[in-house]
């Protein structure tokens, strides 16, 4: 018989991390794994989920929690990372056992909503939440911004400042997680900032080298945008490059802005069953968190003297949504005048992840154009995307 228990971190953090190395790193950088990426960070011991056959480790579900922005509401997140089962224990519901036993530790933690990447979890209830959106120019299409200010690689005394920038710049981006996630900078992340005459940090660019594209790839920026943009083609061009590349910045970042204004391609990558994918842990907190902003989508909309209900049943819960003249009340039964259900539906509505038409189309579901007119009013798209940094 096999256990299932969370984490006790001053016992089982260097077998998870032997797991992790064997799985991805050839059993090396044990340490680092130990250090980086299970400690000083937001690794949810409480929430991960071992599986245990005796004293063996055969299984890690994994749980980074953070607060997630959706159009300026933060909801508790656990993002799912290093999900492994030891080769001899696969295909016997291991890791189905550890996922549904993790999902009620979420739940009982406070959590909203779980992320993750991955193509196995459809069948846990997850639904697609963002694509892999790239923008790429070539050298000879480069904007001129004139020659960058001084600027240098941020080091481990940079975090707090870094930190704030990204809050800061970042807060109206739905999908972005609220920083600190990972506790420590290293030259490896490839933070580049420039400073104000006060010595304070103004602004940085995290540039990082993709192997697969030959590209300078830009991942994250605060601050002036161009600035920003003639550091990353400064960095180009004193590397050895394909092309520059801007990766998991939102739609509307300032850099992506200014550079639609210049001869640019932009690949929008969908995927079918893989990519990130999002599923509700709790439907009534995420609702009362996001209660503000629905009573403010409804109070600019033509639905705004409207009075009547649409349920939302996720099969383990159901929560009517009262609507009376741009006032909502939640009623945690199935009562409404409209009905929607389907976990993996009302997830990706939640956070935003298409237009309520399109979400409807790919699921094909069944929705009179009734309930289609309020889901467009209550969950517009808000193109999330959760920068690099933070994944898992």
């Amino acid at each position: 018989m096999f256990k299932i228990a969370p984490i006790y971190p001053e016992k089982d953090l260097r077998d998870v991390a032997q797991m992790v190395s064997d799985t991805y790193a050839n059993g090396e950088y044990v340490k680092e794994i130990e250090d980086e990426y299970l400690s000083h960070c937001h690794y949810d011991y409480a929430a991960c989920q071992l599986v245990w056959d005796g004293d063996k480790l055969i299984h890690h579900w994994g749980v980074w929690g953070y607060q997630m922005r959706v159009d300026g509401v933060l909801l508790k997140v656990g993002g799912i990372g290093a999900v492994i089962t030891q080769e001899d224990y696969r295909k016997q519901g291991i890791m189905a056992q550890a996922a549904k036993s993790s999902f009620v530790a979420m739940k009982e933690l406070g959590y909203d909503l779980s992320v993750l990447r991955g193509k196995h979890y459809v069948k846990f209830g997850y639904g697609r939440a963002w694509n892999y959106v790239t923008y790429l120019l070539k050298p000879d299409g480069f904007p001129d911004y004139g020659t960058p200010p001084e600027y240098q690689l941020l080091e481990q005394k940079n975090l707090e400042e870094s930190s704030e920038l990204y809050n800061r710049d970042y807060s109206s981006f739905s999908g972005t997680a609220v920083r600190p996630t990972y506790e420590f900078i290293d030259s490896e992340i490839g933070l580049y900032g420039w400073f104000d005459a006060d010595g304070k940090l103004a602004g940085y660019v995290r540039a990082r080298f993709d192997e697969e594209r030959k590209a300078l790839v830009c991942h994250e920026g605060t601050g002036d945008p161009k600035i920003g943009i003639s550091i990353m083609m400064d960095l180009f061009h004193k590397g050895e490059y394909k092309t520059l590349a801007f990766f998991t910045l939102p739609e509307a970042h300032p850099i992506l802005g200014l550079l639609r204004l210049e001869v640019v391609v932009v690949e929008d990558r969908y995927f079918s069953n893989s990519g990130w994918r999002v599923k509700i842990i709790s439907l009534e907190s995420a609702l009362r968190k996001l209660l503000p902003v629905l009573e403010k989508r409804i109070r600019k909309s033509y639905l705004k003297d409207w009075h009547g209900s649409l349920s939302l049943d996720i099969g383990a819960e159901q929560v009517t949504i009262e609507i009376l003249q741009s006032k909502i009340n939640l009623l945690l039964e199935s009562s409404g005048d409209y009905q929607v259900q389907g976990d993996a539906l009302i997830a990706r509505f939640l956070i935003g992840a298409d237009t309520p038409r399109e979400i409807i189309q790919q699921a094909e579901y069944d929705c009179p154009d009734e309930i289609l007119e309020i889901l467009t009013v209550l969950f517009p798209y808000t193109n999330p995307v959760l920068s690099h940094r933070d994944e898992y």
